[in-house]
């Protein structure tokens, strides 16, 4: 059976005592180094977390000035595109004014030498026609 003596409440007592300092010395120091440890860990998720968000909102302006950039490069490449297109049509109806006027030119110079031509055969025609009949014909005319 059990002996409920001296020694038993002597034992509980030493236990309470080594309890506090042991509560004191070590468990204490370490909980509280474990908070520590926790506070910190939750600070640098904290901020893990902000420059994360802080680094998706420069990423969409990024991509939304990109896309602003993209569309005004857009834009001006059509304009310069009708630009070119309006100035190539210039170029070409000047172009071809000045081939109509040349053409112009040539054909009433070539209307004016075959007009030439055909008024000096028309004056050396009985020439040639009596040159040919004599030839034909062996005899002078």
């Amino acid at each position: 059976m059990l002996n409920f003596d001296i020694t038993l409440w002597l034992t509980i007592v030493e236990a309470l005592i080594f309890t506090f300092i042991f509560n004191a010395i070590l468990i204490r120091p370490v909980m509280q180094t474990l908070e520590e440890r926790r506070r910190r860990f939750e600070g640098l998720r904290q901020e893990t977390e902000s420059l994360f968000s802080r680094a998706e909102e420069a990423l969409k302006r990024y991509e939304a000035e990109l896309a602003e950039a993209r569309s005004r490069a857009a834009a001006e490449r059509e304009a310069l595109k009708h630009q070119a297109r309006e100035e190539e049509k210039k170029i070409l109806e000047t172009a071809m004014a000045e081939a109509e006027a040349y053409k112009n030119k040539v054909l009433t110079e070539l209307r004016s030498q075959v007009e030439a031509v055909r008024k000096t055969l028309e004056a050396q025609v009985e020439v040639f026609s009596r040159a040919v009949a004599e030839k034909i014909l062996g005899r002078a005319l």
